[in-house]
């Protein structure tokens, strides 16, 4: 899969209903959207389908006709379009929730860099302080602080995302948070 489908393409063909099965399994991601802690309105959730819906046929999938070919193998009727949203469902959830293990797989491997920016910022402050114990300790010492913290407090990236976003812009709020992580660390490891 080196070139792959352009999301917007596949938003379009779920909007024209260009491919009758993209729509249909859209529309029951977004039933389940809106069932769920991640429900915001009908229009709302709608949006979201489609794009996590066309996000994930595009990271699968290099043609639209290789993701009809898998649709197929799964029983291309109502059952095999069921199947389908709920792969993409879950999908969304396990990439949106922020439980521990995914917070650090995610700042070690710098896919979210919000996150990887914190830890440089928490790993700074540690190298200020008596606690210091070399770059790479530091760092390691930072992901599991930012690890712990955000899996502990924030259940989803839009919560998290509201919560840097309150403490001021771009950097700002980066550095603020960062200095709540560091400060509930110290205060409660001494």
């Amino acid at each position: 899969m080196d070139k792959k489908l352009d999301v917007e393409t596949i938003v379009d063909h779920i909007r024209n209903v260009k491919d009758v099965t993209l729509k249909p399994i859209t529309d029951i991601v977004a039933l389940k959207i809106s069932k769920g802690p991640y429900d915001s309105g009908p229009e709302n959730n709608i949006t979201k389908a489609e794009q996590i819906t066309a996000e994930y046929i595009s990271e699968n999938y290099s043609t639209l006709d290789e993701f009809r070919e898998k649709l197929t193998i799964l029983d291309g009727g109502l059952k095999g379009i069921e199947t389908f949203a709920e792969m993409i469902y879950q999908s969304f959830i396990s990439s949106d929730h922020l439980d521990f293990e995914t917070v650090k797989n995610n700042i070690s491997s710098k896919k979210d860099i919000t996150l990887k920016t914190i830890t440089d910022l928490v790993a700074y402050k540690i190298s200020e302080s008596s606690d210091d114990q070399g770059i790479d300790l530091n760092f390691i010492s930072a992901q599991t602080f930012v690890a712990e913290y955000v899996s502990k407090n924030f259940r989803n990236r839009e919560a998290l995302g509201n919560k840097i976003s309150k403490l001021g812009k771009d950097m700002k709020g980066l550095s603020a948070f960062a200095d709540i992580i560091y400060n509930h660390f110290v205060h409660n490891n001494t």
